[in-house]
Formats: structure tokens, C-alpha cells, sequence
């Protein structure tokens, strides 16, 4: 029976077309509805990282720990640590350096100036931050839950203060900086081994680079290496909060690229 027929049959005054248009335009609107739907539940919501890049500016910085914030700790404490790292390619390989000493060094607050959990938090970094020699350079090793919450990427507030002091440190160097995160394999929340893990380790790498550009450092100096779930430290599931970190490598590239 054609469309003409149908119309005619039953009495219908519209033209024939117009049942064949709206017919027509129906089955487009629930094609578009099927695949937003598809659409919408194919994204997995681990796969939203917020980025801390955008919010961690100078402003926020200064609104979070005062304007006299970044004035926490006598500057010159970070000089010495500063020209040991420099001259550190001059040490025997087997060299034993006193990891307590540059840790109190770099991170030490001011207690009559810098808020109780600014000094609570700096506390914390004798158990959050290690400091070690490899073929790498210099690595300041920190524990990522004391940076961010499980599974996100935004820096925590009470942790700034103490990455400005890492900031003060690396303004004083004339070395290259690599920022390399890595995530908890054994952890849903933060993508397991799998592609999920690699862009919660970029995005944490990009907060941690938006404070110090923030702060005011040439952010050519830095190079990112989201290594993700893939370098564990550790297996055991009672120990793999450990192998959620920021490994900050101030490092020496090859002599014929080197200026120093």
C-alpha cells in the first residue's frame, strides 16, 4: 500500500509527504538519543582527573598560606644543600650524605611564622620525603598520599608550603629538574597497571609543575615522566600505598648538551 493510499484512506487532509517526513525525523531524534547514551556510559569515571594546573596559581598560593608565606624559613638554610647537589658529580659513587640534614635543610618552617599545619605538615615530611643518589641525580623521593588524595590530582593545601621550599631549592640550581609520579598498581582508585594510571600520573606531574611555574620558575627547565602503575617499589599489598610517589631527579644531561 503507498503513502498516498494510507492518506487517502484515511481521510487525512496533510499532504502525503509530511507522514513519511515526521516518520523520518523521529527515527533520526532516537538515533541521536541511542548513541549520546552509548556515549555517556562508555566513559569511565576514573578517567576524570581534575587538573590542578589551572587552579594552583600565584594568587591561590598567596590565599592559602598569606602574604607572607613564601618568607616561612631564612633562605640561606637551602645554600649549602644547593652547592652540594651542584658539585655532586665530583663525589665517589659510594659517598654517604646525611639525608636528615638536607632533608631539615630544605624543608624547615619558621615556627614564629609559619601556621600550625604548615609546621605539622613539615613535620610529616621527615616520614614522607627520602633523599637519595642515583644514576639519575639527586632524587627527593615524596609519598603521594601526603601530596593527593587517593585517585586525584589536585595538590593538597597544607602541603604547599614545603614545595615552596622545594621551589627555593631548585631557583637556586642551575640543573634541569625531571617531575616523575608514579601510581599505586594494586589501587582502583588510581587506575590499577593499566592506561588510567598514566594520565593520573600526568596530571599529577602538571599540578606539581603548575605550582613552580606558579611560584615563578621556567617551566622549560622541567621535564614530565608520568611513569603511571608501571615501576612499582613494592608488591606487597600491605606496603603498596608506597608506590604511589613524586621522585623530583635534579639531574645533569650528557656533557656535550651541558653548559655547566
Amino acid at each position: 500500500m503507498s503513502v498516498r493510499r494510507l492518506a487517502a484512506d484515511t481521510g487525512s487532509s496533510a499532504p502525503p509527504v509530511s507522514w513519511l517526513v515526521t516518520f523520518s525525523d523521529m527515527v533520526t531524534l532516537l538515533l541521536t538519543f541511542f548513541v549520546l547514551i552509548i556515549a555517556i556510559t562508555s566513559i569511565d569515571p576514573k578517567s576524570i582527573v581534575p587538573d590542578g594546573v589551572e587552579e594552583m596559581t600565584e594568587a591561590k598560593i598567596v590565599q592559602v598560606m598569606g602574604p607572607g608565606g613564601l618568607k616561612f624559613a631564612n633562605p640561606t638554610l637551602v645554600d649549602p644543600v644547593a652547592a652540594f647537589i651542584e658539585d655532586m658529580d665530583s663525589l665517589p659513587p659510594d659517598a654517604v650524605f646525611n639525608q636528615e640534614e638536607i632533608k631539615n635543610a630544605i624543608f624547615q618552617l619558621d615556627p614564629e611564622t609559619a601556621p600550625p599545619e604548615f609546621q605539622e605538615a613539615a613535620r610529616a615530611a621527615r616520614e614522607d620525603v627520602s633523599v637519595f643518589r642515583d644514576e639519575r641525580g639527586m632524587v627527593i623521593r615524596w609519598d603521594g598520599r601526603a601530596l593527593f588524595p587517593e585517585g586525584g590530582a589536585i595538590v593538597r593545601e597544607e602541603t604547599l608550603a614545603l614545595l615552596v621550599r622545594l621551589a627555593e631549592l631548585i631557583s637556586r640550581l642551575d640543573l634541569p629538574v625531571s617531575l616523575e609520579c608514579h601510581t599505586d598498581p594494586l589501587s582502583d582508585y588510581e587506575g590499577g597497571d593499566g592506561p588510567l594510571s598514566y594520565s593520573l600520573a600526568a596530571e599529577r606531574c602538571k599540578a606539581v609543575l603548575g605550582v613552580f611555574t606558579a611560584l615563578g620558575l621556567n617551566g622549560s627547565r622541567f621535564r614530565l615522566g608520568p611513569g603511571g602503575g608501571a615501576s612499582p617499589v613494592t608488591r606487597d599489598p600491605a606496603q603498596s600505598f608506597e608506590n604511589s610517589r613524586l621522585e623530583v631527579v635534579l639531574y645533569k644531561p650528557p656533557k656535550s648538551s651541558w653548559k655547566g
